[in-house]
Protein backbone atom coordinates (compact mmCIF):
# COMPACT_ATOMS: atom_id res chain seq x y z
CA UNK A 1 0.00 0.00 0.00
CA UNK A 2 1.67 3.70 -1.15
CA UNK A 3 2.29 6.04 1.59
CA UNK A 4 -0.52 9.09 0.97
CA UNK A 5 1.47 12.32 0.64
CA UNK A 6 -0.29 16.02 1.19
CA UNK A 7 0.10 18.13 -1.79
CA UNK A 8 2.20 21.09 -1.53
CA UNK A 9 -1.00 23.12 -1.80
CA UNK A 10 -2.47 21.05 0.99
CA UNK A 11 0.42 21.78 2.80
CA UNK A 12 0.33 25.44 3.13
CA UNK A 13 -3.92 25.47 3.46
CA UNK A 14 -5.25 23.03 5.37
CA UNK A 15 -2.89 21.22 7.16
CA UNK A 16 -0.70 24.63 8.01
CA UNK A 17 -4.09 26.08 9.28
CA UNK A 18 -4.99 22.80 11.19
CA UNK A 19 -1.24 22.56 12.87
CA UNK A 20 -1.76 26.53 13.87
CA UNK A 21 -4.85 25.56 15.18
CA UNK A 22 -3.71 22.57 17.71
CA UNK A 23 -0.76 24.59 18.92
CA UNK A 24 -2.61 27.72 20.05
CA UNK A 25 -5.28 25.30 21.61
CA UNK A 26 -3.07 23.01 22.92
CA UNK A 27 -0.87 26.22 24.52
CA UNK A 28 -4.35 27.77 25.67
CA UNK A 29 -4.81 24.53 27.08
CA UNK A 30 -1.94 24.20 28.58
CA UNK A 31 -2.09 27.35 30.03
CA UNK A 32 -5.42 27.05 31.99
CA UNK A 33 -4.45 23.66 33.47
CA UNK A 34 -1.16 24.43 34.35
CA UNK A 35 0.15 21.17 33.60
CA UNK A 36 3.41 20.28 32.15
CA UNK A 37 4.59 19.56 28.40
CA UNK A 38 4.46 15.63 29.27
CA UNK A 39 0.78 16.05 30.23
CA UNK A 40 0.08 17.49 26.65
CA UNK A 41 2.26 14.85 25.22
CA UNK A 42 0.25 12.18 26.47
CA UNK A 43 -2.54 13.93 25.53
CA UNK A 44 -1.77 13.96 22.12
CA UNK A 45 -0.85 10.25 22.15
CA UNK A 46 -4.58 9.58 22.81
CA UNK A 47 -5.88 11.20 20.27
CA UNK A 48 -3.30 9.81 17.75
CA UNK A 49 -3.90 6.39 18.54
CA UNK A 50 -7.54 7.26 17.60
CA UNK A 51 -6.23 7.32 13.94
CA UNK A 52 -4.47 3.82 14.28
CA UNK A 53 -5.20 1.27 11.94
CA UNK A 54 -5.93 -1.29 14.54
CA UNK A 55 -8.36 1.54 16.75
CA UNK A 56 -12.04 0.57 16.91
CA UNK A 57 -12.77 4.55 15.56
CA UNK A 58 -10.88 3.87 12.43
CA UNK A 59 -12.51 0.84 11.76
CA UNK A 60 -15.49 2.71 12.06
CA UNK A 61 -14.68 5.46 9.65
CA UNK A 62 -13.42 2.91 7.00
CA UNK A 63 -16.48 0.91 6.71
CA UNK A 64 -18.68 4.19 6.51
CA UNK A 65 -16.27 5.10 3.68
CA UNK A 66 -17.07 1.16 2.01
CA UNK A 67 -20.78 0.99 2.91
CA UNK A 68 -21.93 4.50 3.05
CA UNK A 69 -25.40 3.52 2.16
CA UNK A 70 -25.41 1.46 5.38
CA UNK A 71 -25.68 4.68 7.41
Amino acid sequence: MNKWNPSQQQQLGSINRTFDFFVEELTELQDELDCPDEFIYDFLEVIRNRWSSDSCHSKARQHKIDYPNFY
